[in-house]
C-alpha cells in the first residue's frame, strides 16, 4: 500500500471525508472500518464512525483509506464515493451549471484541502498553494470541455465527483474518460475527462 507521505502537510476538509460515509449508505459500517483503521473521525457507541464536517483531517491516512476502498471493492465504490462527494464538499460561489462549473473545479478542489492551517486556495486574491495537484480545463474547438486530473484521489473517484456535480447542478451532459490519453490506473500520473454539457 502506497504511505502519501508527500502528503503530511495538508490536510482534507470534513465536509470531504463525509461525502465518504454517505455514499457507503446501509454499509456504513466498513465505512467506518476504513476511515477508523486510519485515524479519521471518532468511533460512537454503536461502532460507527462519527465526522463533524468542519473538521479536518490528515491528507495521508485519507488516502490510504481510499487505497483500501478500491482494493476491497473496486471502481464501482470509489465512483460512488465521488458522486456523494459533490453532494457534500464545498464548491466555488456563484456556480449555476455544468459550464460554469468545469473551469472552477481546480479552485473548489483547493478551496477543499489546506496546509498548514491554511486553506489552499484564497477566494479574495485567487491565489493557490501547490502540493495536491491540480484539474486543468481546456475548452475544445468543438464545444466540449477536457479536464485532466493530476491530483492522488483514483480515476473512478474523479469521474463520479464529476458525474455527481451534474446531478447537483441538474444539468444534462456526458463525462467521458478520455483512453487515448494517460491513466493513473495504469499507473500514469494523470486521467482526463471530456465534458459534454
Amino acid at each position: 500500500m502506497r504511505t502519501f507521505e508527500e502528503y503530511k502537510e495538508i490536510e482534507v476538509s470534513g465536509r470531504v471525508v463525509f461525502g465518504v460515509v454517505h455514499a457507503f449508505g446501509n454499509l456504513r459500517a466498513l465505512a467506518s472500518q476504513l476511515l477508523l483503521a486510519e485515524g479519521i473521525g471518532e468511533k460512537a457507541d454503536d461502532g460507527m464512525v462519527i465526522v463533524d464536517a468542519m473538521a479536518w483531517f490528515p491528507l495521508d491516512r485519507f488516502m490510504r483509506a481510499f487505497d483500501r476502498a478500491s482494493q476491497q471493492m473496486g471502481d464501482p465504490v470509489l465512483h460512488q464515493i465521488g458522486v456523494s462527494t459533490a453532494r457534500t464538499a464545498e464548491w466555488t460561489p456563484n456556480v449555476r451549471d455544468l459550464k460554469g462549473l468545469v473551469p472552477q473545479i481546480d479552485r473548489a478542489y483547493h478551496l477543499n484541502h489546506r496546509r498548514l492551517g491554511k486553506v489552499m486556495w484564497d477566494q479574495a486574491t485567487d491565489q493557490m498553494q501547490e502540493g495536491i495537484g491540480h484539474y486543468v480545463y481546456r475548452a475544445r474547438p468543438d464545444g466540449t470541455m477536457e479536464l485532466e486530473a493530476t491530483n492522488p484521489y483514483p480515476c473512478a473517484f474523479d469521474k463520479g465527483l464529476l458525474f455527481g456535480a451534474m446531478k447537483v447542478l441538474h444539468a444534462q451532459g456526458a463525462i467521458l474518460h478520455d483512453a487515448t490519453h494517460s491513466c493513473r490506473k495504469r499507473g500514469d500520473k494523470s486521467c482526463t475527462y471530456i465534458v459534454k454539457a
